[in-house]
């Protein structure tokens, strides 16, 4: 059923595909359409892109995961920026579709865990987490910690997102869909419910919490703590972890994840420009100084940081 709706979804787009694109790398319009948790990042991409290559105009535009895919599907953009891989059912409509695709890891990410402030929770393990997720912790009384005894308010964003897809399929395998309370249109808004829900629990992604480009996300951050996680190490005993940058590249923090950059081109052009930028020695310290991991360490490292 899935995969007849997916094919509906491509069927209807194909017949809209936009201009080929030029032959030349450093010319050319080109819209980009990003997962909008990391939107503000690939914006200061596109304007250092765009500084090095005059003639070139890149249109970041922040959409789901899923809306990213099937566009690009469809043929009617080049380039996406996404926070998860494509799934089968999705390379195979490229394949039925005739497009050659070219994916590319570039950067690694985390998702944090956010509660209220007033929560006294301070750690969660993944099986508590699991639980909580998929609805067998309906209400605070079952987490002592916690001092709450409320019902647990689990806010993420809608179906279509990589957000919702990663902590659905990819991090705890749950069957069907999850008892989500809250549906918020953006990661942001995912930050502004906890911070005004004091039985919300909420997931974002690790580059919503470092962006500063939002006035409005410092004032939420100030109710809302984030939650470090109970691990065991190999004698047993537990050991916190904090979601920060040195955590995610050792890949001892269990919600780490891939960032993708996927590009469609028949011939050369801007997108291949684009996606060689990201992926080359500027982009990978733009992703390192805005707290998040590059796939290939820049020439002359810096210290990776564990605030």
């Amino acid at each position: 059923m899935k995969s007849a709706v997916f094919a509906a979804l491509i069927v209807l787009g194909i017949v809209g595909c936009t201009q080929r694109q030029g032959s030349d790398i450093r010319r050319g319009t080109l819209m980009v359409l990003v997962t909008e948790s990391h939107l503000p990042l690939v914006q200061q991409m596109a304007v250092e892109y765009q500084s090095a290559f005059p003639n070139s105009v890149i249109q970041p535009r922040g959409t789901t995961t899923r809306g990213a895919i099937v566009d690009m599907a469809n043929d009617t953009v080049r380039c996406i920026v996404v926070d998860r891989r494509l799934n089968e059912e999705e390379r195979a409509a490229m394949e039925s579709a005739r497009l050659r695709v070219v994916e590319t890891e570039v950067a690694q990410d985390g998702l944090a865990v956010l509660v209220h402030r007033g929560n006294k929770l301070t750690s969660i393990s993944m099986e508590e987490l699991a639980a909580m997720v998929s609805g067998k912790t309906g209400v605070w009384n079952s987490v002592p910690a916690s001092k709450l005894r409320g019902p647990l308010e689990l806010c993420l964003t809608g179906k279509n997102s990589g957000l919702y897809e990663m902590v659905v399929r990819h991090f705890f395998k749950t069957q069907g869909d999850i008892p989500v309370a809250a549906v918020a249109p953006s990661q942001r808004g995912i930050l502004e419910y906890v911070a005004t829900h004091p039985e919300a629990i909420g997931l974002i992604s690790f580059a919503t919490w470092l962006d500063t480009t939002n006035a409005a996300c410092g004032r939420w951050k100030k109710d809302v703590l984030l939650l470090t996680f109970s691990t065991t190490d190999a004698q047993g005993a537990r050991t916190p972890v904090k979601l920060n940058q040195r955590n995610i590249f050792d890949q001892i923090y269990p919600l780490t994840y891939s960032l993708y950059i996927y590009t469609s081109e028949k011939t050369p052009g801007a997108a291949q420009g684009f996606s060689a930028f990201i992926a080359g020695e500027r982009g990978q310290r733009m992703f390192q100084y805005a707290g998040l991991v590059p796939k290939t360490m820049p020439y002359r490292t810096i210290q990776l940081t564990q605030e």
